[in-house]
């Protein structure tokens, strides 16, 4: 990942920390952002480079959860630094709003709701969407 975390299973470990944080619900990007962290998307064209998270997406979770943060005395983490973080308009990033919802057996999606399976941290061990370079970039 694009932590450098060598198993899913220290990734799943290191996400733990804002389980409190996404409980709060200050961000709506939270979630999507520290999975795109933490369980990044890749894709044949990107084996080498998973998939980062675009700067806005990291900007929009930081503005709504960074105070909650600071109220707590705790500070936004320098890895999930925005600054190192692609722009959607230069660049292969992922965002909320680039995903493709279709309906069919391998869609991780609840077609209900519109969320992962899951709850929490669990959210982000999706089944990986079969999806092309296009998928991603407009």
């Amino acid at each position: 990942n694009h932590l450098h975390h060598s198993t899913q299973a220290n990734a799943v470990l290191a996400m733990e920390q804002f389980e409190g944080l996404l409980g709060t619900n200050c961000s709506p990007d939270l979630l999507f952002f520290l999975c795109a962290m933490y369980a990044p998307i890749c894709t044949i064209d990107f084996q080498h480079e998973p998939i980062k998270p675009c700067k806005s997406v990291c900007e929009r979770a930081r503005a709504g959860c960074e105070p909650v943060l600071i109220r707590y005395r705790h500070a936004w983490p320098e890895s999930l630094a925005c600054d190192e973080l692609p722009l959607y308009d230069r660049g292969v990033c992922i965002s909320p709003e680039a995903i493709v919802t279709a309906e069919g057996a391998d869609f991780p999606m609840d077609s209900n709701n519109g969320n992962c399976r899951g709850t929490g941290i669990e959210r982000c061990k999706c089944k990986p969407i079969k999806a092309t370079q296009k998928t991603y970039l407009r």
